[in-house]
């Protein structure tokens, strides 16, 4: 007997300590019940003005947002394509003075090109017409020089 009455109060000691289910369990229910008291018809008045808000968008705002978009997507439309005519307008422009400026700087480097081609034909003229002169110049200055030879030779002979 003594063992059981030991067994028991060490049972009763252990959930003393150890048990702490009821003290728990009344905490939480505490808890709860003061939560939902603070808090009230909160959420139930929240839902129904978010219910009113929608149902007001769907009734009113909607279809004047729809009729109002259907308008303004056909100006918008118009306007977007003015504005795209525009710029390819812009773009040939540009492409059009592009294509003309290149054309100008091209002519402008035919006719240098063709200054710097004849002024080279000019000087190698002019070199021709001064190595041909040098040319005779030293075929007059030998023939001069073999005649004086000759002259020389035959007085020596």
């Amino acid at each position: 007997m003594t063992c059981e009455i030991v067994f028991r109060d060490v049972t009763e000691i252990y959930s003393r300590l150890f048990n702490h289910r009821a003290a728990l369990q009344g905490l939480t229910n505490s808890f709860v019940k003061e939560f939902e008291e603070k808090r009230g018809d909160r959420e139930i008045i929240s839902l129904s003005r978010v219910l009113e808000l929608v149902t007001d968008s769907k009734d009113r705002a909607l279809p004047t947002t729809i009729d109002s978009l259907e308008c303004n997507v056909d100006n918008f439309k118009d306007s977007v394509n003015k504005t795209l005519k525009l710029c390819q307008e812009i773009i040939k422009d540009s492409e059009d003075k592009k294509s003309e400026w290149l054309e100008s700087q091209r002519r402008s480097r035919e006719q240098q090109w063709n200054e710097f081609m004849a002024a080279q034909v000019t000087r190698s003229a002019r070199v021709d017409s001064d190595f041909k002169n040098k040319v005779d110049a030293l075929a007059n200055h030998y023939a001069d020089l073999e005649e004086k030879l000759k002259e020389s030779t035959s007085k020596v002979l």
